[in-house]
Order: structure tokens, then sequence, then C-alpha cells
């Protein structure tokens, strides 16, 4: 597997196939805990499209000895151009949603990358519908694309014994693409009408300094709070007592954030998004708004609030809808089988490989 060690997706995966009984080598240019056992790959102080291409050398040599009956690359830009470097097959590539949704449609060139890998790839996993599309218009064969969330864990993600009625949370990462500001910003007035409501951001990132001092400035005192990246039974928890889950998010798949909300009964405050219509919409188990617009924000989020009939139906709807397609067992048991169709399939070792590089 090749992927980012740092990443709480990658523990997932590498977790998941090992209690499986796989032997699973884990490969990386970003350190990641200990325990996981991630190899490291050289990281090169230089830009990324060169950084991990130059870790070729390195991962063919790993490769060499480890002698993988299949490779698995994670997210397309990065890890997705090694493994197809690596001339190794069979070669699965999931894609994550922005790599194909933002970063492949900056210019030529990244699109170009993208369809290197695409064309590539045995099998592109993508996690909704949308993104399946994104990869077949980049160049993956339509019979080697599978659409698959990866789904939760819905025995954690649950509601709490007692849910606080007027707790915002955001669960997203504090980079551009997640918008934050539109979230401080459209919460901002629902604290100043309703005294007993309060927002809870979890998550960090890079933005994170510059959105507490937002924060400090518009916000009302005593009233919001920043609490950093929480484990996943804190995570669990705090959506489990949260009234509204918000996420102003500028591109999503499958929200892996939004289905935890969803299982635990946060009603959905987010943008009116391809992939968020994939499992919600307006009036049906969430509130949606006009990406970047705090305004319309601010109207859903007090949509969310006022209307606790409606907030019961959404909240057993929104726990059936991923309980019928996002339980992350039953899901990556279906992937599994997937990667054992691929190995059926590989040809011996020697003969030629279609679509290979």
């Amino acid at each position: 597997m090749l992927s980012n060690a740092a990443v709480i997706h990658t523990r997932r995966w590498v977790e998941y196939f090992r209690g499986r009984g796989h032997e699973v080598g884990l490969w990386s240019l970003e350190p990641g805990p200990a325990d996981l056992g991630a190899q490291a790959l050289p990281r090169l102080p230089l830009p990324g499209f060169l950084r991990y291409p130059l870790a070729r050398p390195a991962l063919e040599r790993a490769l060499d000895r480890f002698g993988p009956a299949l490779v698995v690359a994670h997210f397309v830009p990065n890890y997705g151009v090694l493994g197809a470097l690596s001339g190794r097959h069979p070669l699965a590539v999931i894609a994550w949603g922005s790599d194909l949704l933002v970063v492949a449609r900056r210019d030529p060139l990244r699109a170009a990358r993208t369809r290197f890998v695409l064309r590539r790839a045995d099998l592109v996993i993508a996690d909704s519908d949308g993104l399946a599309g994104a990869a077949r218009t980049l160049g993956a064969e339509p019979g080697r694309v599978l659409a698959l969330p990866w789904g939760i864990d819905l025995e954690r993600f649950r509601p709490a014994v007692a849910r606080e009625p007027e707790l915002i949370v955001s669960t997203r990462m504090h980079e551009a693409i997640y918008d934050l500001e539109t979230v401080i910003e459209a919460a901002r007035p629902v604290l100043l009408e309703r005294p007993a409501s309060r927002l809870l951001i979890a998550g960090d990132g890079g933005r994170r300094a510059a959105l507490e001092r937002l924060a400090a400035r518009r916000l009302p005192a005593g009233r919001w709070q920043f609490v950093g990246r929480l484990a996943p039974a804190a995570l669990a928890d705090t959506l489990g007592r949260a009234a509204v889950y918000i996420s102003a998010a500028r591109s999503d798949s499958t929200s892996v954030s939004l289905l935890e909300a969803m299982a635990c009964g946060a009603l959905p405050v987010v943008c009116d998004l391809e992939g968020n219509r994939e499992w919600v919409g307006e009036g049906e188990g969430a509130r949606l708004f006009r990406t970047g617009d705090p305004g319309d924000a601010t109207r859903a989020l007090r949509l969310a609030l006022q209307d606790p009939a409606w907030a019961a139906r959404a909240r057993t709807r929104n726990r059936a809808e991923v309980e019928s397609r996002a339980d992350w067992r039953t899901n990556m048991a279906r992937v599994e089988a997937r990667f054992a169709a691929l190995l059926d399939a590989a040809p011996a070792p020697g003969a030629p490989v279609a679509g290979g590089a």
C-alpha cells in the first residue's frame, strides 16, 4: 500500500486488511504513527510533482524485496503516480475526491498526469458516482472503475444518550478547500440570536491559527471552541451529542465526515454539492446552502435548528440511509472481493499486461 501514513484513512485501510490476515506493507513519504509500521520513502525538499516520482527507485527496491501480489495506491496525483511509475500490476488506485474533482482540473499538466495514472490502473475505486464519472472522463477504462463509498463504523458512530439541542459542530480539516471562514461567518448570527447555541470546531490544519483569530473577532466570547483532532471515540461522542453538523467544503465526493454525522444524528447543514446530494437533499435529511455563501448557510442553520419535528424525521431517515449503504465492514468486504478478482485474473509472471506502462 502506498499512502500518506499520517492520515487516518490510511490506518483504516491497512488495519482492515491486516485484520483479515493479509500481509500489508505500507510505504509513505510522510511519517506516521510508529505502530502502523510505515516504511519511509525519501522525502526530498522539492515540489510534490517532483518529490513523489523521485521516490520511485527506493520504492522499486522495496517492492523487489517485499514481492507484493497487489499494489494499492491512495490519492491519484502523488501515490497514484508513484504506483503507476513502479510498473507493478495488478495496480489498484483509490481516488479520494479532490484529486480528480479539483487537482486534475487545475491545468493541462495535472490533467495529463491524472490520465497517465488512471489508464495504467487495473482497478480505480471511487467513493461516489460523481467521482467514478470523473475517473472515466479522465481516462479510466469504464469496466475498471468501481463506485463504492468506503463507509464508516456504524457501531462506533451512533447517537449519544443525550443530545445538546444547540450544539453546532464542524469536523473538517483546517484547509482552504473546507472553507471554515464561511462556517464561522454563518454561525455568527445564529449564536447572537440563540443564547444557548455554541460552535465547536474539531480538526486541524495549516489555517488553524488564522481561523482562531477570525473566530475571536467575529463570534461571541465563550460560545465557540477549537478542540483539535479528536480520536475516533471522542469524535463519535461529539457528533452523537451535536444538534447540527456543518460543512462548507467547496468540493466533496462522498464525505466520510458527512456519513459520521448522519450516523450519529447530527443534522447536516452542507453545501449543495453533487457528492452531498448522493446522500441527502434539501429537506430530505439535510439543509443545503450555496457554496461560499455565509448568508445562505445562516439561513440553512436556522432552518435546521427551528423545527424539532423535521429534525426527528431527518435523523431517522439519515441513520437508515447509512445503515443500508455505508457500513464499513460490508463495503470493505466488497473491496477485498474485487482485489481477489484482480489476483485471479492476473497474468503469469513475465506475461504482457494490458494497459501497463
